[in-house]
């Protein structure tokens, strides 16, 4: 059932519990039918021709599109954390050339500075540096299937993380508009990535900046590497076979015949230089991952919420691939409430962010009791909590997605344990990951990231 609309006419799911948990859920879009008919002008295409603005956009440099109606800033704040007024008229300009580029018409100047080549410097001066960089979208891949997606894509890589001077970054960040654009085709358009945000509305709104998120994920690399175990074993008889150097001549039934025409084939016989086909019995063994995701209060805020998309997304794009498989559950601070749902393949990946709430609302976190908890139930008890798996022999890694603002609650964890830590620290939790051979990563405003583990600190993005 649907309550109220939000801001953005979509409407807002009742409370309802899947994981345990009683929490408002994300909707899946539309507006209400309350007897009272309610328009949104997000219902309607972007390259429709309806017009009425609700910004005045007078002083863009770029041209207006005949058939494209220019985002208003409500329909950047909604897509991306932006504020800054300038900041609006950038994206806005970004949207138009990227419409442009769509229909590869390179002119796209407003009449004023249409005769660039005749414009003194002095006319020019305000207007150098952005020319510049728009030309260059013409010659490069800009991701996303949208105009504004892809002026948001542009504005995020622009963004001056550190600041002015190198202080704390703004809401916005500065442009620095000289930067270079950069961007990895292939992990923008990985169809385990993109097909998991089309089922959360946070990320189908926020869909470059978790991107952007992503790509910085991406640069953790070893800390978190997801590797499946193949085993393979030689066996009599098998449908599997595996190339292997000739160990026995009684093997020679095994070569593949193209070998028989080498010129030296005898002497590669001889010394057993040749490859054969034997028969092999092959286990693959996926990587387990547990993840504890914080469901307090605290952790209810755009920043953090879009950071923990981006993460689960990245986790589930192995199991998607059939590299991984996870064991999911929200935590605070009674393990009774913990519920965890086992996600082993793309049908199962999908069903989870139909589910899924970016709406935490619990009490205070205990993380020390939670991974006490799961540690006692894998290496003693045989199960994890709601499900009858034994991981004893496995010992899966436990990965805690919280923002630092817990309590641990514990002097010594029994198990390996890595964490992500965001917007805020916990030195505590730190080195009880450090002492378990585990890492925690500190992802701090302005997407600096930083690993902490017993070889040390390591600046993963700043």
């Amino acid at each position: 059932m649907w309550e109220e609309d939000d801001d953005y006419g979509y409407g807002t799911a009742k409370s309802h519990s899947s994981y345990g948990y009683s929490y408002g859920g994300y909707g899946t879009g539309g507006y209400k039918r309350s007897g009272k008919q309610s328009w949104s002008r997000s219902s309607w295409s972007s390259y429709s021709f309806v017009t009425g603005f609700e910004d005045d956009n007078s002083d863009l440099m770029v041209k207006d599109p005949v058939s494209y109606i220019t985002p208003t800033q409500q329909e950047i704040k909604k897509r991306a954390h932006i504020f800054r007024e300038d900041a609006f008229v950038t994206v806005k300009e970004l949207a138009r050339v990227c419409y442009f580029k769509m229909l590869d018409e390179k002119d796209y100047l407003i009449e004023s500075l249409a005769d660039w080549d005749n414009l003194t410097d002095e006319e020019r001066g305000p207007y150098e540096e952005k020319k510049a960089l728009y030309d260059s979208i013409y010659e490069q891949y800009i991701p996303g299937f949208t105009p504004l997606e892809q002026a948001i894509a542009i504005f995020l890589q622009l963004q001056n993380k550190k600041g002015k001077d190198g202080g704390t970054p703004s809401e916005d960040g500065e442009l620095d508009m000289s930067k270079s654009l950069g961007f990895d085709r292939e992990m923008y358009t990985d169809p385990t990535i993109n097909d998991q945000l089309e089922f959360n509305e946070l990320s189908k709104n926020k869909k470059m900046d978790i991107m952007n998120k992503i790509s910085i994920i991406g640069e953790l690399g070893s800390q978190f590497k997801v590797e499946k175990e193949v085993e393979e074993k030689i066996v009599a008889n098998s449908d599997q076979y595996a190339k292997k150097i000739m160990r026995d001549y009684s093997q020679f039934h095994m070569i593949d015949l193209y070998q028989k025409m080498f010129p030296n084939f005898r002497s590669k016989f001889l010394t057993k230089d040749l490859t054969v086909n034997v028969p092999v019995d092959r286990k693959e063994q996926k990587q387990k991952i547990i993840i504890l995701l914080d469901f307090s209060g605290s952790m209810n805020e755009v920043d953090k919420q879009i950071w923990v998309n981006a993460i689960l997304i990245d986790r589930f794009r192995y199991v998607m691939k059939g590299e991984a498989e996870v064991f999911f559950s929200y935590f605070v601070h009674r393990t009774s409430d913990l519920k965890f749902h086992h996600i082993t393949n793309k049908e199962e990946v999908i069903q989870f962010w139909q589910e899924f709430s970016n709406d935490p609302s619990g009490g205070t976190t205990a993380i020390g009791d939670m991974v006490n908890y799961v540690a006692d139930q894998i290496i003693d008890k045989k199960q994890l909590h709601n499900l009858s798996v034994d991981l004893s022999e496995e010992k899966p890694e436990i990965l805690v997605i919280n923002d630092g603002q817990d309590r641990v609650n514990s002097h010594k964890f029994p198990y390996k344990v890595n964490a992500i830590s965001l917007l805020e620290f916990s030195d505590e939790l730190k080195d009880l990951c450090v002492e378990t051979d585990g890492k925690q990563v500190r992802v701090d405003h302005g997407d600096v990231v930083t690993a902490y583990s017993k070889q040390g600190e390591q600046i993963i993005s700043q």
